[in-house]
């Protein structure tokens, strides 16, 4: 069963049975990590950022939903396709070939009484040969790999946090990044080690600011009505 999101403290999560909030893996990293110094500068300095940024999240959804459609077997919309885009479709469906799919677009929800979080993983499968990624790294065939599309300009830091959190809740031995390029699709190894040492760090800050940051508006709201005139 599907779970209805629901907003908490910023972020964005589902509740669990008995109305726990679990927040969402990508809302964990927004909240826990800060934005780079590059990215927050160009939102603050271009005035056509925020359309630019509907424009490429409108394009990853498009993608996404046309390659999730591909892995079940069902005919892909490529109504707000390009031609590019197609054809990227398309050489994705040639990569992949006739690797395992175990699941797509799989909600997941850990709650093992240390953590709690949930998320979506593009898809999860068992790869027929050796993976051979552009990184350098082999991942051999017949492991249980959680794979994600990225459309953006690069294989960010945050994606590996991101998909170690996945790979955890899957027990993945193994996590890849598809990135959708102008020159085509490039696979990308991803670091669980490294990845998981930084969800859990952004985490834990997570959760954690809310109530420092609650804390520090009521100092500011009795400073402020100790200095107020009477």
């Amino acid at each position: 069963m599907k779970r209805p999101h629901v907003y908490r403290h910023g972020m964005r999560g589902v509740l669990t049975d008995d109305g726990r909030f679990a927040p969402g893996v990508t809302s964990i990293l927004k909240r826990g990590l800060p934005t780079p110094e590059p990215l927050a500068r160009w939102k603050y300095t271009n005035p056509d950022a925020a359309a630019i940024t509907t424009r490429a999240a409108t394009r990853g959804t498009a993608l996404h939903g046309a390659i999730e459609s591909w892995l079940q077997g069902e005919a892909a919309d490529s109504t707000h396709l390009s031609a590019a885009d197609i054809r990227a479709v398309e050489e994705f469906a040639t990569v992949f070939a006739d690797h395992q799919v175990l699941g797509v677009e799989e909600e997941l929800l850990v709650d093992d009484g240390e953590l709690l979080y949930s998320g979506s993983a593009d898809h999860w499968f068992i790869p027929t040969t050796d993976l051979h990624c552009v990184t350098g790294e082999i991942i051999p065939a017949g492991v249980v790999v959680v794979g994600d599309l990225k459309t953006s300009k690069a294989v960010y830091e945050s994606y590996h946090a991101q998909l170690a959190a996945y790979a955890h809740a899957l027990s993945c031995e193994h996590a890849v990044v598809w990135h959708f390029t102008p020159s085509g699709v490039r696979l990308h190894w991803i670091d669980l080690a490294a990845g998981w040492r930084v969800f859990r760090a952004a985490y834990t800050l997570a959760h954690e600011l809310p109530a420092l940051e609650a804390r520090a508006q009521r100092t500011k709201q009795t400073a402020s009505t100790a200095l107020a005139p009477r």
